[in-house]
């Protein structure tokens, strides 16, 4: 039972953020104090390789669709905050509170909610599918599912992914660049499918009109609980979770190839198996097992100690808004160790002219 009992810190997460809007002034900083509290237990927790012990499914589901209900309470209470007043301290500055509790949107909205979302997006029924739509309109992109899965899981460490960043690539432009990227897929994707169906643009059937209208039913809902600020400002960050989100994206694949059409290797994700990582992301961090079969469920998801590791994810979420840290102290040395030990010879061919086009060492021809 303890296996199952740990998601319930991702509940925890969220409850804590919803605290801190109740309480008000300071408190609103609660909820991204969450993330300092797992960047510091993180430090101190060692890998994690131990494979779940499996119970009934529908028991391991419910921090899963528990979920979606304290994400509204935490949008709902931040709205009815920012209606009724900050309630900082007498002469503090008001922004700054509410600075910290957007900090706090944003990152409940990333983590956990992107993994459950995730989660939920592979599952086959309808119903799962349905509420992974609406935890994605939180973070403005409510269709997530269609580029993440007609082109990442087809195409990922290859040149047509738009999840899957370049070596040399800094955080900044990746989060630029895989936005308009899976905005255009989803466009020409759900264009075709229209036009197969013989919908009009304005049609249920559409959606983008979906997409839209999900996105803007949070802000919506934010102005009846807390006026126009509150609905702003809610928006600003469902605009600014879908940038982080992607920062968080560009930390999976970064800079790792394979040969379009080749089979799924265990070198070809990054995997991140601190306790804290594990949990927090709901297993995706065990990342091999999950592209070599997408409908596994996070409790199936095997850690692999031979698949290429990383840092604990907290780390490097912080790293990679820092380029020189991030390139110099994790993503060269980690890639020389990947290209000189993991690659195939393909493989090999084609990292060497991604290491030149970086600007980086060529390492592979002094090995050689």
């Amino acid at each position: 039972m303890l296996d199952y009992l740990r998601y319930y810190i991702v509940s925890l997460m969220v409850i804590i953020g919803i605290a801190g809007f109740f309480i008000g002034g300071y408190w609103m900083f609660a909820g991204i104090g969450t993330y300092v509290a797992l960047f510091v237990l993180a430090l101190f927790s060692g890998r994690d390789f131990r494979q779940r012990k499996k119970i009934n499914p529908m028991i391991a589901d419910i921090p899963l669709y528990l979920h979606l209900v304290l994400m509204f309470a935490l949008f709902g209470a931040f709205a009815w905050r920012i209606g009724v007043g900050i309630d900082v301290p007498e002469g503090w500055p008001t922004v700054l509170a509410i600075i910290g509790g957007m900090a706090g949107l944003i990152w409940l909205s990333v983590a956990p909610n992107v993994p459950i979302a995730h989660e939920l997006m592979h599952r086959r029924d309808g119903f799962s599918r349905g509420l992974a739509m609406v935890m994605c309109a939180f973070f403005a992109d409510p269709n997530r599912d269609v580029p993440h899965l007609t082109v990442h899981h087809l195409d990922f460490d290859t040149p047509a992914d738009g999840d899957t960043a370049y070596r040399g690539e800094n955080a900044y432009h990746f989060m630029w660049r895989c936005t308009k990227h899976n905005y255009q897929m989803l466009w020409a994707n759900e264009n075709k499918r229209r036009h197969a169906l013989g919908a009009p643009f304005f049609s249920v059937k559409n959606m983008i009109i979906w997409e839209v209208l999900l996105t803007l039913l949070i802000p919506l809902g934010a102005y009846f609980l807390g006026g126009w600020q509150a609905a702003a400002l809610v928006f600003a960050t469902q605009i600014l979770g879908k940038f982080i989100l992607e920062a968080l994206n560009y930390l999976q694949h970064y800079g790792l190839i394979r040969v379009p059409g080749a089979p799924v290797e265990v070198q070809h994700t990054w995997n991140h198996l601190n306790w804290w990582d594990r949990v927090v992301g709901f297993e995706i961090t065990n990342h091999i097992d999950h592209h070599r079969d997408g409908f596994m469920r996070f409790d199936e998801l095997r850690p692999h100690p031979d698949a290429p590791q990383m840092p604990n994810i907290f780390v490097c979420a912080i790293s990679a808004f820092i380029p020189p840290l991030w390139f110099k102290f994790i993503a060269m040395p980690r890639l020389k160790n990947w290209d000189l030990k993991f690659a195939s010879p393909a493989e090999r061919a084609l990292a060497r002219e991604a290491n030149r086009r970086a600007g980086w060492p060529d390492w592979l021809a002094e090995a050689s």
